[in-house]
This record gives structure tokens, C-alpha cells and sequence, in this order.
């Protein structure tokens, strides 16, 4: 197929100068581009510069819009998303797609979170204005998720009321790609020791609306349970004190963790089984007796044992073992072992965390919801982040 793309970048420049059947040409290119040989060939012929020219000069939204989603699927590496950004599509998504209607904004939104694929840009995007160029608004959750992990975007995400924002969202809403595309940022806001971060996600009642997670989601929906694992497990990575271990308790945040479990366990969700683990072990760790008693009382070391004895995952059943583990009395346990390398253990934990996060969220699985990704779907279909309105 990669050598029908060519052709359609050909029809694309003649049909650009009429607009005659150009939404045709975009709609066919926006489906080959998924495919690695299809987004060689346009990166390799320097196509994207004409596709960011049709942007530019576009007299409709539907052409905007239709662009722009070909771009995104285009951008599947770091490499790419530089050539992009050099080309200037970061500033034209802030000035022609983000002030844009309804349906062009979220697709534009969408398109800038797919852009940032390193820290570099992000930083770069930050020095133009991406964070005043967004509304905060759920269209935009996309790409709030990616520019969070950049640190100055996620204090400048701060400042502009992104934390109120994903309150709302988390604390208002059923839709499972609303609560999963909400819950990500609010991990990935906070780092090793990021105690300030922290109390503002606790402040604006973070910790609440997650543990509504196992209440309100559909039993069949469980990324949205990973999603709110690695919240939980950012927030005993931040630096700890006991309004921190109240807040979490006063939540039932532990209770929600237990419950995600056992909703996640009679499904073949190894990586989710893991990210609750991992998450009730680093809670324990870190919020001493109280926290214990807690998992203790609510059953957490039987539903680990019965989780792990019947995983058909080496990994599975390691993670539940060590969460049970710390549970009882782990020698490395922040109580039993030194506070230096907890704290070394801890960040090396979250950075790997964060790797496996950021390939997670490129390799296809989770890049975007399926309407962006599956060709199957018009391009009716295509603008649509979620099914809820602001």
C-alpha cells in the first residue's frame, strides 16, 4: 500500500488548489498513514511540509481537522514529532487549531499530545504557550496527559487550573475513557519527594475521586483501574507526612485498591494485576501502621495470595507476592531499612514506571481512543474524545 501514498500526495496538492474532493484524499491518506512503511514514505518525501501548508491555508474546519488527524497519525516517533515541530505544527495547533470549533479543538488537542513524545518538546511547546493555548476543558485531556510529564509543564498546568479541572472530570464522570484519560495526569503530576503537587491534587480531593473508580466503572472496564494505580503509587512516591496518610485513609483509598483487585481478577489483565500490587505495596511501605491495619482489616494479604496463586503470569505473581510480603514486614520497608535507599529504590521504581508509561502510551494500545486509530471508523467518527460534553 505504501505506494499508493504517493499518488495521494500528488492528488492531495491538486485537489488543494479547488478543494474538490480533498476531504476524500485526506480521509484516504489519514487511514494508510497508520501503517510504518506508509509514514516512512511521507516523512522520508518531506510530505508533511505539504500537509501542515494545506493546514495553514485551509478555509474550513473539515480540512483542518481532517489534516491535522493525518499528521497525528503520521507522528509515531521522536523523530518525526522534531521534523514536525521544526516545521512549525506545534504554533499552527495553538493559533489555527485550538481556537477552532468544537470538533476541529479536540482533534487539534489530541494531535499536540501526540507531538510531545520527549521532554524536549515539551519544554519547546512550553516556550511558545501551549499550556495558555488550551481551554482545560475535557477535549484537551490528551494532551494534558503527555505535557504533565515535562516538570515545567506540569507546575505551569498547575498555576492555570489544570488540577480543578481533572477534580471535575474525575469527580463528575461514569465514561471509563473520561476517568482513564483523567486519573494518567494526575499520576504523572508528581514525582520522587513532589510534596507540594501532592497536597494541591489532595487539596482539590484527588485521592476521593479516584477511590470511585471500582464503583462507577463497568466490570469489563479495567485499563481506568491501572490508570488510578499509578496515581496512588506517585502519591507514596511524593514526600510523605501525616496529613498525606489521612487524606489517603479518609478516602478509602485502600478499600478502592482492594476492590479494583478483585475486580481485575477474573479477567487476563496481568499488567493491571501489577500496577495494583505495586500500588498497594508502596502504600503500606510508606504509611506505616496505620496504613497496614488498614489493608490487614479490609482482607488485602488473602485477595494477594488468591491473586497470585492463580496468575498465569511469573510477573503477577511476583508482584502480589512482594505486596503481601510488605505487608507483613518487608526488610525494605521505609520503617526497617534506610530512609537513603528507600528513597533510591523509590525513584528508580517511578522512572521505569514513567518509561513504560510513555512507551505504553505510543505503541498503539493506548496512544488515543479506538476512533482515532481504527480505519474502520469515518471520519464522522473520527473528532470524538469521549461521548460526554464539558
Amino acid at each position: 500500500m505504501a505506494g499508493v501514498v504517493p499518488t495521494l500526495i500528488l492528488l492531495m496538492k491538486t485537489c488543494a488548489v479547488d478543494g474538490i474532493r480533498l476531504e476524500t484524499v485526506l480521509l484516504a491518506l489519514g487511514i494508510l498513514t497508520h501503517d510504518p512503511i506508509s509514514t516512512k514514505t511521507i516523512s522520508r518525501t518531506n510530505s508533511t511540509a505539504t500537509l501542515i501548508e494545506t493546514v495553514n491555508a485551509a478555509q474550513t474546519e473539515n480540512i483542518v481537522a481532517l489534516t491535522v488527524w493525518c499528521l497525528a497519525r503520521i507522528c509515531r516517533n521522536t523523530e518525526i514529532a522534531n521534523t514536525l515541530v521544526k516545521q512549525n505544527l506545534g504554533k499552527l495547533l495553538m493559533t489555527k487549531g485550538l481556537r477552532a470549533g468544537w470538533q476541529t479543538t479536540r482533534i487539534a488537542a489530541w494531535c499536540l499530545g501526540v507531538l510531545i513524545r520527549s521532554d524536549s518538546i515539551a519544554d519547546m511547546l512550553s516556550d511558545i504557550g501551549v499550556v495558555p493555548s488550551l481551554g482545560l476543558q475535557r477535549r484537551d485531556l490528551y494532551a494534558v496527559v503527555h505535557i504533565s510529564r515535562s516538570v515545567k509543564i506540569a507546575k505551569a498546568l498547575a498555576k492555570g487550573g489544570c488540577m480543578e479541572m481533572l477534580a471535575h472530570c474525575l469527580d463528575t464522570s461514569e465514561d471509563p475513557g473520561v476517568l482513564l484519560w483523567s486519573a494518567r495526569p494526575v499520576g504523572d503530576l508528581m514525582r520522587p519527594n513532589s510534596s507540594d503537587m501532592a497536597k494541591v491534587l489532595l487539596n482539590a480531593g484527588v485521592a476521593r475521586e479516584l477511590a470511585r473508580f471500582p464503583s462507577v466503572l463497568p466490570t469489563e472496564e479495567v485499563q481506568p483501574l491501572g490508570a488510578f494505580a499509578f496515581a496512588i503509587q506517585q502519591f507514596s512516591c511524593a514526600k510523605w507526612g501525616s496529613g498525606t496518610r489521612k487524606a489517603l485513609v479518609d478516602a478509602s483509598v485502600v478499600d478502592a485498591l482492594l476492590a479494583a483487585l478483585r475486580t481485575a481478577a477474573d479477567g487476563l489483565h496481568p499488567d493491571i494485576h501489577i500496577e495494583l500490587a505495586n500500588a498497594i505495596a508502596l502504600l503500606r511501605d510508606v504509611g506505616g501502621t496505620s496504613i497496614q491495619k488498614e489493608i490487614v482489616n479490609a482482607g488485602g494479604i488473602d485477595i494477594l495470595k488468591r491473586i497470585g496463586g492463580l496468575a498465569v503470569s511469573a510477573d503477577v505473581t511476583k508482584a502480589c507476592n512482594q505486596a503481601a510480603t510488605s505487608i507483613t514486614g518487608n526488610v525494605w520497608s521505609q520503617n526497617a531499612g534506610s530512609s537513603l535507599v528507600w528513597t533510591l529504590l523509590i525513584e528508580e521504581l517511578t522512572s521505569l514506571q514513567l518509561l513504560r508509561r510513555r512507551l505504553s502510551l505510543t505503541n498503539g494500545q493506548a496512544v488515543a481512543p479506538t476512533t482515532f486509530l481504527d480505519p474502520r471508523y469515518t471520519a464522522n467518527r473520527v473528532w470524538s474524545l469521549s461521548n460526554v460534553s464539558d
